[in-house]
This record gives C-alpha cells, sequence and structure tokens, in this order.
C-alpha cells in the first residue's frame, strides 16, 4: 500500500512506477497540456496517455513544460490494435508527441479480436524493451485466457494489466488471476465517472475523515494495491483527487466499498472491441 503520492511499486520487470498517476483521456489542446503541467507542479509523477486518444502532442506539451525531467516521471502510452503489424512505427510516433526518448511502459490497448496479431505485437514489444525504447511492456483489458496465451507463446506475463476497475466493477476474479502472477493493476475510471457522489455507504465514510466519496474511492485503491489514474481539467479537483494519504480506511470500511460490487461494467467487452471502424 502505498502512502504517499510520489512513493512506487517496483513491477516484476524491476522497474518501479508510482503508485498513483494521472489519466489522459478526452481532454484536448492546451486544457490536456495545461491539466499535465498542473498535475505534475501538484506532486503527481506518472502520465497515462494513449495513441488512441488523439492527443498525445498536446500531453507532449505538458510534460516539456512541467518543469521536471523525464527521468523523475513515469511516462505510458498505448499501441491500438490496429498497429499491431507495425508498432515500432507506432512507438516511434509516441515518443515524437510526447517529446521524450523512451516510454517507460508501453501497453497493448485492447487485446483485439485477431489472436496471431495480438502474439506479434507483443513479440514487437519486447523487441523494443531489449532496444531500451521501452522500460516496461504490459497490456491493457486483456483477460485471463488472452494473458495465459502470452506465457504460453513468450514464457513471461507482461508487467502491467490496465483495467476499468471500481468499486462496481471490480473484476475480482481478473484481479486475483493477475495479482497471483505479479501483473501490476491500474485502474482507469476508478471513480465511475463520478458515479459515487451521492452514495450514501460512501458519504458516510467520507465525512469520517473530512473527504469527499472520491477520495474515499481512491484510498480503496491503493490500499488494496491498485494504482488509480484519475483524470481531471481542473487544479483542485487534481489536487483533491491526490489528498488520500493523510487516512486509512478500516478493514470494515474496505469491506462495505468492496460491497458495492454489481457487475457494473460501463465500458466495452474485451472479446469484441474494437469494432471495424475503430481499426481504420
Amino acid at each position: 500500500m502505498v502512502q504517499n503520492l510520489s512513493e512506487k511499486i517496483t513491477l516484476a520487470d524491476g522497474n518501479q512506477i508510482p503508485g498513483f498517476g494521472f489519466g489522459c483521456y478526452n481532454s484536448f489542446g492546451d486544457e490536456i497540456a495545461d491539466a499535465v503541467r498542473m498535475a505534475v507542479e501538484n506532486g503527481y509523477r506518472y502520465i497515462d496517455s494513449a495513441t488512441f486518444y488523439g492527443n498525445e502532442d498536446a500531453v507532449g506539451k505538458g510534460i516539456a513544460e512541467c518543469g521536471v525531467d523525464h527521468s523523475e516521471l513515469f511516462v505510458l502510452s498505448k499501441t491500438w490494435p490496429n498497429a499491431y503489424d507495425k508498432v515500432e512505427q507506432s512507438v516511434m510516433n509516441n515518443l515524437k508527441n510526447l517529446r521524450v526518448e523512451y516510454l517507460d511502459a508501453m501497453l497493448l490497448h485492447w487485446p483485439g479480436t485477431d489472436e496471431n496479431a495480438r502474439l506479434h505485437a507483443f513479440e514487437q514489444g519486447l523487441r523494443l524493451k531489449e532496444k531500451g525504447v521501452i522500460r516496461s511492456m504490459g497490456v491493457s483489458n486483456f483477460q485471463m485466457d488472452q494473458l495465459e496465451r502470452l506465457y504460453e507463446e513468450f514464457g513471461i506475463w507482461p508487467v502491467i494489466n490496465e483495467l476499468e476497475l471500481h468499486p462496481n466493477y471490480q473484476q475480482r476474479e481478473l484481479a486475483a488471476f493477475c495479482r497471483e502472477r505479479n501483473i501490476q493493476l491500474i485502474a482507469y475510471s476508478p471513480i465511475a465517472r463520478g458515479a459515487y457522489v451521492d452514495n450514501q455507504e460512501l458519504l458516510a465514510i467520507a465525512s469520517r475523515y473530512g473527504k469527499s466519496t472520491a477520495q474515499v474511492v481512491l484510498r480503496w485503491h491503493t490500499q488494496k494495491g491498485i494504482i488509480p489514474i484519475p483524470k481531471s481539467s481542473h487544479e483542485n479537483r487534481i489536487r483533491e483527487n491526490a489528498d488520500i494519504f493523510d487516512f486509512v480506511l478500516t478493514d470494515d470500511e474496505l469491506a462495505a466499498v468492496d460491497a458495492l460490487e454489481c457487475n457494473g461494467r460501463m465500458g466495452q467487452d474485451p472479446y469484441k472491441f474494437p469494432p471495424a471502424e475503430l481499426m481504420k
């Protein structure tokens, strides 16, 4: 359990990742550039990006202007399935847009529906890791059978699996599978797009600590060893999201958050996504 914003978790490959990150999805131009800069100014050191977000040039501007050297940051990007036959080219575009010389981690963004393409992409990622172009190789949205297939083919597990994960959708079986294999869980949509603002159980817990329901949920993630990557364009919210390390949820409070599970997935089915129109 990380105890502060800058504390790091050691991945299975020996590299370290901050235990709390900043998501860059669905924000563009100066808005995301400013948000990245503000996040770093407020202590964030892990920036989570992706080719598909269509904003990495602006994210790169924020990184370049944040005043902190890349060596002190963890910059992650993801390759979209339409580039699984040209992963190196995709990563080189990431580097150019993000204005960095290497990626701290590269993830395959979705498993996609073509197993051969998926395996080829992972192999290309491992080669880029050998070259030092990326430091850690991981995946996003991969299910147990898809992870096992990677292990069967390459004899190693990806060191990261980034998933939709929040109290309403905890993916418990998959999460346990990853933990047993030392695959670090990263949670996108960690506060379920504001779904818990009026939750009475969480409001009761939050009131005990003078916190918001979002802060309670983010603390729940960190105490369970999950890295949350909340996103916001507003500095007060960026600061508030990270202000979760001055309280600790009790076992009973953790159990109360656990009990919110309702299989409430908001995103896509990893076995069917992305559709053909998003593969162009």
